[in-house]
């Protein structure tokens, strides 16, 4: 019978012209190199028998060892790369029998890299006549194996216990790489207009599968990839290999997601029972799961609701990279409006994380998917607007409006904007039409402080009778700032208070009594009255709807602001300076200084505080803004939840904007706050400061009159 030769560190003995060399099974065999055989019957070595001969080694039972012995020298394996001659004979000098069929199992064990179950291995190596593989190890003499479809199954008499490794990569893998080549050699891919994948990010996965085929993260990707590029079946292919290696609720999903986007409804209901069941063991979803399972199979994308599902549970929801899935995609027909709805809302968070290059490619791809709808339209008016193009960006937004109040949509609040755009047509008109009172603020009462000395300023404030308890805070603040800098000037406080009560009527009244009496640079006039609805939409807007009354009455600069604010101690220092070195004065994160706007929407302006400081001005811009919001609002609508901001962006636009570079704009957003805003749960409702708390501050800073004296005594 005959035998191959195995070194110590797992090489077989070769021979290649008349040198003798350690040879890696792997190796291939030419006419010139080939592995020596020895021939056990007649105990000789072809090639090389004429110079070397085998000799038994006996002091090793139960292991067929021989040694390579040429007078007194021994072949030895010391060195892992090539043979050297010695005159001892000790382990490196050993080499074991190896018969063809276990030298070919040796061969293909060493070639390939393997899984042992759903674990990465690698390739096994082979030392001290002994093959290593993840954690086996086996006598290589005594290796049984089972060859079957893509896997291999090892075992040794001494060690009954068999391993099943699967090769690495799978028969399953090739044909998956090899079908994702050839869609890339046609150039399949290159169709795809999605705005998360490329396909560069294609080549990008195959060739990190291709140099590491037991990695799952590429599959991953390539599932998605797949998906996004209209290839959705390999991508379910890709998914399901992944799972198989990665038993993971997360990839069940990305499995559900994929049928969702194959209109296969059914089975994307199979899959999230799978994924949630796995994913939530212990939670309970008989209130709201079976309803939605019930309407996947009759053909709405019921899939959407999951995310908002888990968080109304408070529970981590499935990972967010597969989210690129869901937006965009082709809705059913038979959708729902609470799907719709989600689906928008997905689409707008979509579109605010793109740049000018990817969203032109989502809006493409939506439109080509899911035709006119008002969260394209919103977005188109967007990429318009900041491209320029504002006559094309006002026709979007008004088709985005029909669409929405069809739908009885509601975006979010970034989008909120379109219910209340006007375009700059319709702005252009606002001075020539007679345009009704429709919020009722025109028909207030004023009680203006008595004419005297000129205000240098007036402080514009407005609220409703719900949020009146932010006003004292707001006026101790200016109380305080003013008894320790008297420097801007005059100011005039205005306040205006929608539906108030009798017990603020008169405390405004209190504040305003005291300061004609006491103060000597700061004077406090009030308006009040009904709205034409209790709505509180409204309120943002009701500063700018009291400065005709305002501006019609003092002929100075105007600061308008937030109730919820408060004035810091340096306030008239601000003011000053304010009042100095600028001629008007907004919130514009969104715009560089050179007046363009760089992202975001053209209502997104803070409306915190904004500074006007031309008064000859001022009348036409109140009158502007009165008109636009008694033109855009609409009583016992709840959708004008941003005509402030509308109001004021178009305001900037009209009349800010075109005259920028002669003007001296502070960008409100930078440097110290002239008003300063508390974080949002203080503002929300706490209230830090109470009408008595400004009535015992008046108190104490009301001088005392001298106590006349006592006449003397007869």
């Amino acid at each position: 019978m005959a035998f191959y030769l195995l070194s110590f560190h797992g090489a077989l003995v070769g021979f290649t012209g008349q040198r003798l060399h350690p040879l890696c099974p792997t190796a291939g065999t030419s006419r010139a190199t080939t592995p020596i055989v020895l021939d056990a019957q007649h105990n000789t070595l072809a090639p090389g028998g004429a110079f070397v001969q085998a000799q038994p080694i006996s002091s090793i039972a139960k292991r067929p060892l021989v040694a390579l012995r040429a007078g007194n020298a021994y072949l030895s394996s010391r060195s892992s790369t090539q043979f050297d001659a010695v005159p001892l004979c000790a382990t490196w000098e050993h080499f074991l029998l190896l018969p063809p069929e276990l030298a070919d199992l040796l061969r293909t064990l060493l070639r390939g890299a393997w899984h042992d179950g759903r674990t990465f291995v690698g390739q096994p190596t082979c030392t001290g006549h002994e093959l290593r593989l993840g954690p086996h190890t086996w006598p290589v003499e005594q290796l049984q194996a089972e060859f079957r479809a893509d896997t291999l199954t090892l075992w040794t008499s001494a060690a009954p216990q068999k391993v099943t490794l699967s090769a690495s990569p799978s028969r399953v893998l090739e044909n998956l790489l090899e079908n994702v080549t050839e869609l890339l050699e046609v150039g399949a891919f290159r169709r795809a207009l999605s705005p998360w994948a490329t396909v560069d990010d294609v080549r990008e996965q195959v060739l990190k599968l291709s140099i590491t085929p037991s990695a799952i993260a590429p599959c991953i990707v390539l599932a998605q990839l797949c998906c996004q590029c209209g290839q959705g079946e390999l991508g379910m292919q890709f998914a399901v290999y992944a799972q198989s290696f990665a038993q993971m609720a997360d990839l069940v999903w990305l499995q559900a997601l994929i049928a969702l986007r194959l209109h296969d409804h059914a089975r994307a209901a199979d899959l999230l029972a799978v994924a949630l069941r796995e994913r939530y063991p212990k939670q309970d979803f008989s209130a709201t799961l079976p309803a939605l399972l019930a309407r996947l199979p009759q053909g709405e994308d019921a899939l959407l609701l999951v995310p908002d599902m888990l968080y109304e549970l408070d529970l981590p929801g499935f990972d967010e990279r597969f989210d690129t899935l869901l937006v965009p995609m082709r809705l059913a027909a038979k959708n729902g409006p609470d799907i719709r709805q989600i689906y928008a809302m997905l689409f707008e968070n979509a579109y605010q994380r793109l740049n000018t290059a990817t969203d032109l490619r989502l809006l493409e791809t939506e439109a080509r998917l899911n035709g006119l709808s008002w969260w394209t339209e919103t977005a188109m008016g967007h990429t318009s607007w900041l491209a320029g193009l504002m006559a094309e960006a006002d026709a979007h937004y008004a088709i985005a409006r029909r669409l929405a109040l069809q739908a009885g949509a509601m975006p979010s609040p970034d989008n909120a904007g379109i219910f209340s755009w006007l375009g700059a047509q319709e702005c252009s008109q606002l001075a020539s039409r007679a345009i009704p009172d429709r919020t009722g603020v025109s028909r207030w009462e004023w009680r203006f402080s008595p004419a005297g000395t000129p205000p240098a300023l007036c402080l514009v404030f407005a609220c409703d009778s719900a949020n009146f308890h932010l006003l004292p805070g707001l006026i101790l603040s200016l109380l305080q700032a003013y008894r320790q800098d008297r420097s801007s000037g005059p100011v005039q406080l205005c306040i205006g208070v929608a539906n108030p009560n009798t017990e603020q009527l008169a405390f405004l009244r209190t504040i305003a009594d005291w300061l004609e009496q006491y103060a000597a640079s700061l004077r406090l006039s009030f308006g009040h009255g009904a709205t034409a609805e209790r709505d509180t939409a409204l309120e943002p807007a009701l500063r700018y709807l009291i400065l005709p009354d305002i501006v019609a009455r003092f002929r100075c600069p105007v600061l308008t602001g937030d109730c919820a604010g408060y004035f810091p101690a340096n306030t008239a220092t601000l003011l000053r300076t304010l009042k100095n070195t600028a001629t008007y004065g907004f919130d514009l994160a969104l715009f560089n200084h050179d007046g363009r706007q760089s992202h975001g929407t053209p209502w997104g302006i803070g409306t915190d505080t904004a500074y006007f400081g031309e008064p000859e001005r001022l009348p036409a811009i109140a009158a502007f803004m009165n008109d636009y919001l008694n033109t855009v609002y609409t009583p016992k609508s709840t959708v004008h939840t941003a005509m402030d901001r509308c109001a004021l962006a178009q305001m900037l636009r009209h009349f800010i904007l075109p005259h920028w570079s002669s003007l001296s704009v502070r960008f409100m957003n930078e440097g110290a706050a002239v008003l300063v805003m508390p974080a949002g749960s203080i503002a929300a409702g706490a209230v830090l400061v109470s009408q008595a708390d400004v009535l015992h501050d008046l108190a104490v800073h009301t001088p005392r009159r001298p106590t006349k004296p006592t006449p003397p005594t007869a």
